[in-house]
């Protein structure tokens, strides 16, 4: 049997491969539950909301690294949906506290369903050491992102022949 060759093209197509294939199966699953009114998006922020004591605007677009106008899109869409409250801070009146209805609740224990599903299927079909190194991997990932890792690289020209 002939080993597979691992380079970093190899490593780029997988890693690429598993997000289009988890954006498109979070859908599907979604879909099978009956909940077609919110998007994986909108869903992410009811999570992060649900599992949290985060409850601000600002402290939940800092979790989800998205600006604050894109959070307030996505809010407002959850409002409309009857997903989300929207209140004022008692003390700050400028600060947004948001809190999730009776209805945001299925749809966020599905969520946590198909992720926890998901990594424990990883975890039965590895050995323990790959899993060390899978978590050291994704830690190591997890702390390149949050650099300026992309500073550096030249901008693509195109030819403008």
């Amino acid at each position: 049997m002939k080993k597979k060759q691992i380079n970093i093209n190899t490593i780029g197509d997988l890693f690429f491969e598993l997000q289009s294939k988890l954006q498109f199966f979070e859908r599907k699953y979604l879909k099978e539950y009956g909940i077609v009114d919110v998007t994986p998006n909108e869903v992410k922020v009811l999570y992060i909301i649900g599992i949290s004591n985060i409850k601000s605007m600002s402290e939940i677009a800092d979790q989800l690294k998205v600006t604050h106008a894109t959070l307030s899109i996505t809010v407002n869409s959850l409002v409309k949906k009857g997903y989300v409250l929207r209140t004022r801070h008692k003390q700050d009146r400028r600060v947004i506290i948001l809190y999730l209805t009776k209805k945001s609740l299925s749809v966020i224990k599905h969520y946590g369903m198909f992720y926890y599903e998901l990594i424990n299927q990883l975890f039965n079909n590895i050995d323990e050491d790959k899993a060390i190194v899978l978590n050291e991997i994704l830690e190591k990932l997890n702390q390149i992102i949050e650099t300026n890792f992309y500073e550096g690289i030249e901008k693509y020209e195109e030819d403008n022949e």
